[in-house]
């Protein structure tokens, strides 16, 4: 059983969680060139005027690091946190060139590089634009300030921007296409009515997990076994009490078959008032004693205004064949046998 806090991590998107250990990543390697900074400069005659800026900069590094490996700090503030630090930064950097007139450094132009970067990575476009654009306009005006302006080097970081921009916009336009197309493909394999799975993509797993080879003799590790399930008397509610409560029992039944088996087994509304249930069991004792389970939870079923309402099922085991047609005849016939016996029951 799964721990509260392992649950809670597991609802985090994927995506979230990826953003969160490239904060984290750049983050350490913050603290990691402050640190190194820190004990070269420690020996340096300047030590005094550069040590604190450095210290700074490990502190909000070190910060953010904590920041960033905490789910409770939400990751839209830390994105504008990051936002908010690179470019207090970068002025500050503008600051003392302007100041002291040394010249404009390597570092500072990566510095801007790196602000549009994740500018146009977690802000709207316009906005980032209205953040890089002036940047890149006060990193010019500050270089010609400077000893020994760095004219070719602040171009070349101007230039780039352009180049973010449409990356970044070619990139979203990429990632919407790929949530529209993951959307899409999830409801073609989904049934409208229960939400669970349809035969469409039973079919495809089933051929997909009987293909895997088996570490047993006679078993097959992707699937140990299947099982048709078929709702006893489902016409007469239809048709003495109305397709709406029909559907009231299919949808009940499928999220019944759902919470009663292990999340790595398959249930599919295999067609009317059938659904298909692809085992990942160890044994075939085991995937039997699930099916059983699941015929128990829809038994212990109660809905208002309806009578009980109760399953038969037949069950095929991998061992008995490796083709799955092979396979849903086995599970097929057997189910009949169960609703000649008088239903409600597993062969």
């Amino acid at each position: 059983m799964k721990s509260p806090r392992r649950v809670k991590l597991d609802r985090v998107p994927a995506a979230e969680r990826q953003q969160r250990r490239l904060l984290s990543g750049v983050a350490l390697l913050g603290v990691l060139v402050e640190l190194t900074s820190f004990v070269h400069l420690r020996g340096q005659p300047d030590f005094g005027q550069m040590g604190w800026s450095v210290g700074l900069g490990l502190v909000l590094s070190a910060l953010l690091l904590l920041m960033s490996l905490s789910s409770r700090v939400p990751l839209s503030l830390l994105q504008r946190l990051v936002i908010g630090i690179l470019s207090a930064w970068f002025l500050f950097n503008l600051l003392s060139v302007l100041v002291t007139h040394r010249p404009v450094t390597s570092a500072l132009l990566i510095h801007l590089v790196i602000l549009a970067l994740f500018s146009f990575a977690w802000l709207p476009a316009r906005t980032a634009v209205l953040l890089t654009g002036p940047a890149a306009l006060l990193l010019a005006g500050v270089n010609m300030a400077s000893r020994s302006p760095d004219l070719p080097g602040v171009l070349l970081a101007a230039l780039t921007l352009p180049i973010i921009w449409y990356l970044s916009v070619y990139g979203h336009e990429v990632s919407r296409e790929r949530t529209q197309s993951e959307a899409l493909r999830g409801l073609a394999y989904r049934d409208s009515l229960t939400g669970i799975y349809n035969r469409r993509w039973g079919s495809e797993v089933l051929k997909r997990r009987l293909a895997q080879p088996s570490p047993q003799p006679g078993g097959l590790a992707g699937a140990q076994a299947l099982a048709l399930l078929d709702l006893d008397h489902f016409k007469r509610i239809n048709d003495t009490l109305g397709h709406h409560q029909g559907d009231r029992v299919l949808v009940a039944v499928a999220h019944t078959l759902r919470r009663a088996l292990p999340p790595e087994d398959a249930v599919v509304r295999w067609g009317g008032e059938e659904f298909l249930v692809i085992l990942h069991a160890r044994t075939a004792q085991e995937a039997r004693a699930r099916v059983a389970a699941a015929l128990d939870a829809v038994r212990a079923l109660k809905l208002d205004g309806l009578p009980p309402i109760t399953l038969s099922a037949g069950i095929a085991y991998a061992g008995e064949s490796s083709d799955p047609a092979v396979l849903l005849h086995l599970a097929d016939s057997r189910l009949y046998s169960a609703k000649a016996a008088g239903r409600d029951r597993l062969f």
